[in-house]
């Protein structure tokens, strides 16, 4: 047989295997699956075996304010906002403080529903995504990677402008708020601009639009060469405090000599160094972010203790 013949035929299988292959895929979904099993976890709450049978599509919240955005996560986490969920695993519990004892919304999320504000505005990550590798993780090509735990606090100041002030209360967001008293004990802004801190430091690189940069635009000019966990800008922010020579040790043979970094080790703990490194993201570029103004928001303040006056004692 002529070897043209049999390089075609093993070509034309290929394809064909190839377009299959993504036929069953198109038609078989990732999400499916979560759909499914969500469904039936909810038929057994309800007691209503007909639940199961629930129709299968793509969940969306739509806000054209917020750029246009698109989020698509409930597709696949479908409890989000069900208090019967609030004990089940990842994709399909409820989200975290949402609810109180008696099912009723409390704390922040009652303030901000997804209707309103979505999931990425405070989640990052891809809006558009409908299979886990897309947005979970460390994602090629990605913007911004998907923020989770108490990293989704540094979000909170893209519409609360004014709780890096000293007299600021933020209890929704205490991991932040430990960022910004240790911003200020460990005396960060000698060394580093910040306008959001009020500091002028030269002697470091600026913080300002820190949370804003791209992940690209990060790994651009960042060495990832010791950075022990997933080559993400969080990630190499988090193990530079953790240990500042380590990740920045410099590079004597390049031209011309890179000397190591001056910033001194403070012997953080990992929740200091969570704390700063939630509060450096959260140093966002309100152009880049593109808010709408009825979002932003100021937040209570502690109001200042008065001084007694001698006279008045």
């Amino acid at each position: 047989m002529d070897i043209k013949n049999v390089l075609f035929a093993i070509a034309g299988l290929s394809l064909a295997g190839l377009f299959g292959y993504h036929s069953y895929l198109g038609a078989n979904p990732e999400w499916h699956d979560y759909q499914r099993t969500y469904y039936n976890m909810l038929a057994e709450k309800m007691n209503d075996p007909k639940v199961a049978n629930a129709p299968l599509n793509v969940e969306q919240i739509w806000l054209p304010t917020v750029n246009d955005r698109a989020d698509r996560c409930p597709t696949c986490h479908m409890g989000v906002a069900n208090p019967l969920f609030k004990d089940s695993p990842q994709p399909y519990t409820t989200h975290p403080d949402f609810f109180d004892a008696d099912n009723k919304p409390t704390g922040y999320m009652a303030k901000h529903v997804f209707s309103k504000f979505g999931c990425t505005v405070c989640h990052e990550g891809s809006p558009h995504a409908l299979r886990v590798e897309d947005t979970h993780g460390n994602v090629e090509h990605l913007d911004t990677e998907l923020l989770t735990g108490v990293f989704a606090q540094s979000s909170c100041s893209k519409c609360h402008h004014n709780l890096y002030t000293r007299r600021a209360e933020f209890p929704e967001a205490p991991v932040l708020m430990h960022g910004v008293q240790l911003f200020r004990k460990k005396g960060c802004g000698a060394c580093h601009t910040a306008h959001q801190m009020r500091t002028k430091g030269t002697a470091g690189p600026e913080l300002s639009g820190f949370g804003s940069k791209t992940e690209l635009a990060f790994f651009l000019v960042h060495n990832f060469e010791e950075v022990e966990g997933e080559w993400t800008k969080l990630q190499w922010e988090w193990e530079h405090f953790k240990d500042p020579q380590k990740i920045t040790p410099g590079n004597p043979h390049a031209d011309p000599p890179q000397p190591p970094t001056i910033m001194p080790n403070f012997g953080l703990s990992d929740d200091e160094t969570n704390a700063l490194a939630t509060l450096v993201s959260s140093f966002k570029d309100d152009a880049k972010e593109a808010i709408p103004m009825n979002y932003l928001s100021t937040y209570p303040e502690v109001p200042e203790k008065k001084k007694r006056s001698a006279a008045a004692k």
